[in-house]
């Protein structure tokens, strides 16, 4: 038995997936020598290049984490290392969805659900001492048939190491602060109790775990103290969940002198949290808002009130928090009216909101329980499977290696409607697409000023520049596209999206080490 497992990232992405580290580390651990890759819109990898990568050095076993987004490329990937008599395990959301379509596209085994028990004992088949049949929670070949063993529970975090952070080439993630992204991020549980019918519950389902308080924190303290990172983002569904917790948390923060972020509920919150999280160096928060509509509210399954959508965002703001409010538009029963007060909620929280978190409209995912009602019979079933849709992810301009061929102007620097204005999912009246527009533009207005504070020209230029993408669309769809992408790829396309990166970060709270001020 060889002992050589490559971890491998195929989606192109923009940070470190720190999960890979876990994984990584159980694997070395249990005896086996360890390699990691990641594709990367700054070193982007083709599915030969990855398979070229494997064999040279020796590597008998791949482990593939897999997306929705450009599965095709991925199931292009395991035929090559398959090519190679390289034996493919792959997990995360998609696989997890979709078992038996990743074991008919050349997987040998599956790894359902939360992957790390199993990966425990997938250990001990790879040693020789244990039958694949014998281990829950797996999909896999078994002669001319699919096998599905038993589900397996959910685990107790509390054995989960800490993710080796050595494993990652940082040169690929480093930004202009210094902040290596992705070794920012913080998960301290997983699961939500939310039911929410847009989101995908499978892998860790609705059942609340937690790592130990103690253990994250030493893990803040490691990468502090080894990599410089003095701002953290809480990347957990549900952080807000326990206020005790949040306390204990919040309280070793303070005491590192380190500056963090969470996401929230909107009704998981009152000032007295808020206020203890602000003094221990908490700079701001995000709220999944997703819909101020009461009708909407109600269809997601959001089960939050609609009077906690506008507190929240108040309480925070007045607790001195930066205060984003994610929201989602493009829901197929929605009108004109549904998006009014979308519009309406944006301007009575104008002074609340720091700012509007709308990355793009509707995105079904499989395994969600929008795409279970709607895609039979909008006639999307498997769309994933589809040449045309292996961008699609939340924005779609994130997703490729050539933004500027797959969206506008408006739709990088303002809000990404491409699934509604060219309708990629579901149906649409020109009505209801003209107030998303006018929708686009409030949001876009208000960010922009968060974006780029204290620079009124910029904004107005930026804002000019909007409209005439916007009115070049309606009336020339695809010519921005089509010289857009030609400048992209004329004038190399790395440094191009380094600069969008920037915008982004931006609006997703990432904020330089050196503005922040002991709370000590």
């Amino acid at each position: 038995m060889q002992n050589k497992i490559l971890l491998i990232y195929p989606t192109p992405i923009t940070e470190a997936y720190i999960h890979l580290g876990i994984v990584g580390q159980i694997l070395q651990d249990n005896g086996f020598e360890v390699g990691l890759i990641e594709n990367t819109f700054k070193k982007p990898l083709t599915p030969i290049d990855i398979a070229n990568y494997a064999k040279a050095n020796g590597y008998d076993k791949v482990l593939i984490t897999m997306m929705t987004i450009d599965v095709l490329m991925v199931y292009e990937t395991i035929r090559r290392l398959k090519k190679e008599k390289i034996e493919v395990t792959v997990f995360g959301a998609h696989p997890t969805d979709c078992p038996e379509e990743c074991i008919e596209n050349g997987a040998d085994i599956v790894i359902r659900n939360e992957m790390e028990g199993t990966l425990l004992e997938l250990c001990n088949y790879w040693k020789g001492t244990r039958k694949l049949k014998d281990i829950l929670g797996l999909t896999y070949k078994s002669g001319n048939t699919i096998a599905h063993t038993s589900f397996r529970p959910r685990i107790n975090l509390d054995w989960l190491p800490h993710p080796n952070l050595e494993l990652f080439d940082k040169d690929l993630f480093v930004g202009e602060d210094g902040l290596i992204k992705g070794f920012h991020r913080v998960f301290t549980s997983r699961g939500c109790p939310g039911k929410c019918t847009f989101c995908d519950h499978k892998v860790y389902e609705q059942q609340m775990k937690y790592h130990p308080v103690e253990h994250m924190l030493e893990y803040v303290k490691m990468v502090r103290d080894k990599y410089g990172i003095t701002t953290f983002s809480i990347a957990d569904d549900c952080f807000m969940m326990n206020h005790d917790r949040v306390r204990q948390f919040a309280k070793g923060m303070k005491e590192m002198g380190v500056m963090w972020r969470a996401n929230s509920r909107a009704n998981l919150v009152n000032p007295e949290i808020l206020k203890d999280m602000k003094d221990s160096g908490c700079h701001s928060i995000a709220f999944g808002i997703e819909t101020a509509d009461p009708e909407s509210l109600e269809r997601v399954k959001k089960f939050v009130r609609l009077e906690n959508q506008f507190t929240s965002v108040k309480m925070a703001h007045e607790a001195g928090l930066e205060v984003y409010a994610c929201m989602m538009t493009g829901f197929p029963w929605e009108t004109e009216k549904h998006v009014q007060s979308q519009i309406d909620y944006v301007k009575k929280t104008w002074n609340d909101v720091s700012l509007y978190q709308v990355s793009g409209s509707l995105m079904p995912f499989p395994g969600t329980e929008i795409y279970t009602e709607y895609a039979k019979q909008y006639g999307f079933e498997n769309y994933w499977l589809r040449q045309e849709y292996q961008d699609f992810g939340i924005q779609i301009y994130q997703n490729c290696m050539n933004p500027l061929a797959n969206s506008c102007f408006y739709q990088r620097y303002l809000f990404d409607d491409t699934y509604i204005q060219e309708e990629k999912f579901f149906k649409y009246s020109d009505g209801y697409k003209a107030k998303v527009r006018e929708f686009v533009f409030l949001v876009g207005e208000h960010n922009l000023e968060f974006m780029f504070p204290g620079q009124k020209i910029r904004q107005k230029i930026i804002l000019l520049l909007a409209r005439l993408s916007a009115w070049g669309y309606d009336h020339f769809p695809n010519l921005e596209k089509k010289v857009g992408g030609w400048w992209f790829d004329k004038f190399h396309s790395v440094d191009r999206r380094a600069g969008i990166e920037k915008r982004r970060d931006k609006r997703r709270g990432f904020v330089k080490n050196k503005n922040y001020t002991n709370p000590n």
